[in-house]
């Protein structure tokens, strides 16, 4: 094929749109007849698609020229450190999906300035490569149609942004019979509840559905992470280190800085692809919490047995959340239950009070904490039981002083997340009834980001329902755990002291001063049941 002309001829558009035709679904021969690499004197003449580029083309060239698959979604996720051309990789497929399929597609970014500083330009670039694209598109602003006006509503990309707090703003692509795409770049930033919005996209029959994103794992608690980990996605991870064309002389300085850790946050992120081992901002870090569930192995409760029991419960009524039960005695803390009430079944929230009852009679509970959220009906059959339960706003004043002046935090949620990691610190102990809650216990204690206040500097945690957008999932889990930090619970409660002599316990009889009868030795044994 000749050089691209600045007026092709007749026979070069029809030889160009023969190759095209031919090749419709091998990626890996349209990309060298679409873009002019090895061509001399262009800017490409010296550049040839990587490897794992190639490797990803091919995957998708398989599920596009199958009848059988090629209208179930294609999702691809791309994790790499810096420098492994994923962007370049989204425009180049772009591109070529452009030139062969009636396509409408979408590209969004973490942030705006990221979208038009850094990913746009980019598109830009490749979009100019292309041969022939002044023939069959034109570009305006921040949109790339087809030339024929009759076409250019369905047969478009548009770059967007999206808002947290109206996701919706996000949904609405469709182009039944052709083909809908969506693409996240920087999409580690991207919120779950947009992912969620998006993927209404991809409802339509006899359509070609694709969804790609890309990204640096910066959070691991992303919904791209997740996404990394899912088996509905085509997830590839790129350890820079195995890419020829990346300066080797930078890597090792990348490794010198993080003080020859290859483990290092930031040289996971930049160089191998991996996200932190937490969040960059969590309170509290996976380290923290893996240490002190390995302190819970054959760890003697007989240590703490004198020291005073608290209950906590973070209930859940609808959302598909979680109910989550913990307990902690001194430097111990287990959690219990983790349910969701089911409704079919009549669960109600008396459910929930009936499981902590058991709870507070087994371990002999000195203080039961719960969670004013979704807590007040549990909190009113206790009351109305003669219980001293305590309902717990995370959004009151702190109590870590007596003045909210001299407090350090915001909020009390602030003061819990923060306390519960510094028991982690100071070693204390994570355990858990059923093994399989130790991965969650070990994913939502890092979920909670720390911040300041931005008048009076206090620290502040992130809020339940940010953590909720962001990650895709309440954190049940972690603030059932915090809760065990609602206040400082000093002594055990009278009947509970196990060191006590007279072994009395409330229930057990009247308490009698040392010469006096019984007052209510004359009673029959059921009137004597009205009172223990």
């Amino acid at each position: 094929m000749r050089p691209t002309a600045a007026q092709p001829s007749s026979e070069d558009i029809g030889l160009f749109k023969e190759m095209i035709d031919e090749n419709r679904y091998d990626f890996n021969k349209l990309v060298y007849i679409i873009f002019p690499f090895g061509q001399e004197g262009h800017a490409l003449e010296k550049f040839a698609p990587y490897q794992w580029q190639k490797e990803a083309w091919a995957k998708l060239s398989l599920h596009l020229s199958n009848p059988a698959t090629r209208y179930e979604t294609y999702r691809l996720i791309v994790s790499s450190g810096n420098g492994a051309a994923k962007t370049a990789f989204g425009a180049m497929t772009y591109l070529m999906l452009m030139y062969t399929q009636r396509i409408r597609a979408r590209i969004t970014a973490n942030t705006a300035p990221q979208m038009s500083s850094v990913v746009w330009p980019e598109y830009d670039i490749w979009f100019r490569h292309a041969r022939y694209q002044e023939h069959f598109f034109e570009k305006f602003g921040t949109s790339i149609k087809a030339k024929n006006p009759r076409l250019a509503e369905t047969w478009r990309l548009d770059a967007v942004t999206w808002n947290e707090q109206s996701p919706a703003s996000i949904s609405g692509l469709h182009n039944k019979g052709g083909a809908v795409m969506y693409i996240f770049e920087e999409a580690p930033g991207i919120p779950a509840n947009i992912w969620e919005y998006a993927s209404g996209a991809f409802t339509e029959t006899e359509t070609i559905k694709l969804f790609f994103a890309f990204g640096n794992s910066d959070d691991p608690e992303s919904k791209f992470e997740q996404n990394m980990a899912s088996p509905l996605w085509n997830a590839t991870r790129i350890d820079t280190r195995t890419q020829d064309h990346i300066d080797k002389k930078q890597l090792e300085d990348w490794l010198q800085e993080c003080g020859g850790d290859e483990d290092h946050d930031d040289y996971r992120v930049r160089v191998r692809g991996l996200p932190r081992k937490s969040a960059k901002d969590s309170i509290i870090s996976l380290e923290a919490v893996r240490e002190a569930i390995k302190r819970s192995t054959d760890y003697d409760l007989k240590q703490v047995g004198m020291l005073p029991v608290i209950l906590s419960c973070d209930p859940a009524w609808t959302g598909g959340d979680d109910t989550c039960i913990w307990y902690r005695q001194g430097p111990y803390t287990k959690m219990l239950e983790k349910f969701k009430l089911d409704k079919s079944k009549g669960q109600t929230h008396q459910f929930t009070y009936n499981k902590l009852v058991k709870w507070e009679q087994e371990l002999k509970a000195d203080a039961v904490f719960i969670d004013q959220g979704e807590g007040t009906a549990i909190y009113t059959l206790a009351c109305n039981a003669g219980k001293s339960w305590e309902l717990i706003s995370f959004a009151s004043s702190p109590n870590d002083s007596a003045e909210f002046q001299t407090s350090e935090y915001a909020n009390l949620r602030a003061q819990m997340y923060y306390e519960g990691n510094k028991f982690l610190l100071e070693g204390g102990i994570i355990d858990a009834k059923e093994n399989g809650y130790f991965d969650e216990i070990q994913q939502q204690l890092c979920w909670t980001k720390g911040t300041r206040h931005k008048i009076n500097h206090k620290k502040l945690a992130e809020k339940k329902l940010d953590i909720k957008a962001r990650v895709g999932k309440s954190p049940d889990v972690a603030d059932g755990f915090v809760l065990l930090f609602a206040r400082p619970v000093l002594e055990r409660l009278w009947e509970n002291d196990r060191d006590r002599d007279d072994d009395i316990r409330t229930g057990e009889g009247a308490i009698k001063m040392a010469g006096h009868s019984d007052p209510y030795a004359d009673l029959d044994e059921r009137a004597r049941d009205l009172y223990n």
